[in-house]
């Protein structure tokens, strides 16, 4: 893949502060875009099409699969969530930087596909913090999808060693995590 930009990876758990920090980095960097990943899932409140993620129906998204566009693809908590590669080597093209956030399910899969991505894992500083922020961010979600939540969030946690770099994202210290992220991307 030819390209001029830096493909930067933003992952982990649900609710770990990844698109905050997206959208934090995205406003201090020059010349820096965001992948916009296509879902099947219903747009969430303040969520705009285009914007956060290209919404599709199922049926097109399997024919984006069907047809090769996609470099990813994953079900996640019951949803499809996929990255077109066309849309990526423009973005790369033009841009200094492109960022995607993505679970942590696709940014394994973005790491091995393009072995050049900078993968920065948001980790939590507790499962109890994930938990609180799903219940005032998301409250609507059930019981049930809250306990499966924290469960992966778990395991994704155990796995972050292997991304090229972890931000702990502490309560009350989100501008030094931006300003670690700043750091590490203009050395990488």
């Amino acid at each position: 893949m030819a390209d001029k930009g830096k493909f930067v990876v933003i992952t982990g758990p649900s609710a770990s502060g990844k698109s905050t920090l997206a959208e934090a980095l995205l406003s201090r960097l020059s010349d820096a875009v965001r992948l916009v990943t296509l879902t099947t899932r219903t747009p969430r409140v303040g969520e705009q099409n285009g914007e956060h993620y290209t919404f599709v129906t199922v049926q097109e998204f399997n024919q984006k699969i069907d047809s090769g566009e996609l470099f990813e693809h994953a079900e996640v908590y019951g949803n499809l969530y996929g990255s077109s590669r066309l849309t990526l080597e423009q973005l790369l093209s033009s841009h200094k930087f492109v960022l995607a956030v993505v679970d942590v399910q696709g940014a394994v899969t973005m790491k091995e596909k393009i072995p050049s991505a900078f993968v920065l894992f948001v980790k939590p500083s507790s499962l109890s913090d994930i938990e609180r922020r799903l219940r005032t961010e998301r409250p609507d979600s059930s019981l049930e999808d809250i306990t499966r939540r924290l469960e992966t969030a778990q395991k994704e946690m155990a796995i972050a060693k292997q991304f090229d770099a972890t931000l702990d994202n502490i309560e009350g210290q989100f501008d030094a995590m931006v300003e670690r992220a700043l750091s590490l991307l203009e050395k990488n």
